[in-house]
């Protein structure tokens, strides 16, 4: 009777020593891994952030630009760009074959809030055109940690077509103002082509009075009646 108790307080000791190993295990893979997830987000936190983007130069312009910049707390550095297809534009083949260069080519460096802007085309021209409307970037980078986890996304410029534009930008205030200005012009234009026009016929009903009275307008001076 002892010798079995004794192998049942045994086994008991056994079985709460390996539970014991496994609940100890599985907290100590719990806190490695929170450990883990916390030092990932710190890097991502530390790390630049660098995106590619087609906008409007300002809101409410006609121009579109291709953008890089870094959003990021540090500095990005080897920079590349892969975009496909290739960016097309509507301002020509040798036009559109210097953009493509120039964003695809490698930035050693970009510094945080550092933005790069490349025209890309025309609002109007590019949307009545049949070129592409839709491009996919993968943006790679290294940060104070090495490489940055490739960045993938697509750009859709039907987004950018369909979106209301804020005509309160200092570019279209200043293009609403020159528009007004010229027809301002041509309004005092067309008011003094009358002006003078109404004085050449009076001047000339005036000569013909004087020539009717025997008197030549540029010799004999006016006589008061």
């Amino acid at each position: 009777m002892e010798t079995t108790l004794a192998v049942l307080a045994l086994v008991v000791s056994v079985l709460t020593a390996v539970g014991t190993f496994v609940y100890t295990h599985r907290q100590m893979k719990a806190a490695i891994r929170a450990n883990e997830l916390t030092e990932k987000a710190q890097r991502e936190q530390a790390e630049p952030y660098v995106i590619a983007d087609i906008r409007e130069r300002v809101p409410g312009s006609q121009l579109l630009c291709f953008v890089i910049e870094n959003s990021g707390p540090t500095m990005a550095r080897d920079v590349r760009l892969a975009i496909n297809p290739p960016l097309q534009s509507t301002q020509g083949d040798e036009a559109t074959a210097k953009l493509n260069r120039a964003v695809t080519r490698n930035i050693p460096v970009l510094p945080p809030g550092r933005q790069l802007m490349f025209l890309m085309d025309v609002g109007h021209a590019l949307f009545a055109s049949d070129l592409p409307r839709q491009y996919t970037v993968v943006v790679n980078s290294s940060g104070p940690f090495g490489p940055v986890e490739p960045l993938t996304y697509n750009i859709d410029l039907d987004v950018l077509k369909h979106s209301l534009l804020n005509r309160e930008s200092l570019e279209w205030s200043t293009h609403v103002m020159a528009d007004e200005a010229k027809r301002s012009r041509k309004a005092h234009e067309k008011q003094a082509d009358a002006m003078i026009e109404l004085f050449r016929k009076v001047s000339g009903q005036i000569d013909a009075q004087r020539i009717g009275n025997g008197r030549h307008p540029e010799i004999d001076p006016p006589t008061a009646d």
